[in-house]
């Protein structure tokens, strides 16, 4: 099976964005672990802001996971390319879901978007010219 055979663009373009989408969510959990995140005093601080640090959690979870999905994605068509339309499935679904989680700032989900629909579209070559 040579390059051609393989849906090349989707493949590269769905990896960049599962890696933006873990480094998203990777960054957003470490903001959840900054000290002073819910850590000001002033007068109504202490009872208002107490649930600061737990609001970065959920969009970074999001994030991983929806990274780490993709990543799969893209590996599972470039190694399997007759796989390459419901991946690009999946991989679309998920880049809109990495939306909700800071959409691995943003380029990360629109990389992702493109990637899907590029993988959805892809056919495979089935005769060689000249034969």
């Amino acid at each position: 099976m040579s390059q051609g055979d393989k849906p090349l663009g989707a493949f590269v373009l769905s990896l960049a964005a599962g890696v933006l989408l873990l480094v998203g969510g990777a960054i957003a959990l470490s903001w959840s672990y900054y000290p002073a995140w819910g850590g000001w005093r002033g007068m109504m601080m202490p009872m208002m802001m107490w649930w600061m640090p737990w609001m970065w959690w959920i969009p970074a979870i999001i994030g991983i996971a929806s990274g780490a999905v993709i990543i799969i994605g893209a590996l599972a068509i470039f190694s399997d390319p007759k796989l390459a339309q419901p991946w690009g499935a999946v991989i679309l679904v998920f880049s809109l879901v990495g939306l909700l989680g800071f959409g691995g700032f943003i380029v990360g989900s629109l990389l992702g978007i493109v990637g899907g629909i590029l993988a959805l579209t892809w056919k495979a070559a089935t005769a060689e010219k000249g034969e």
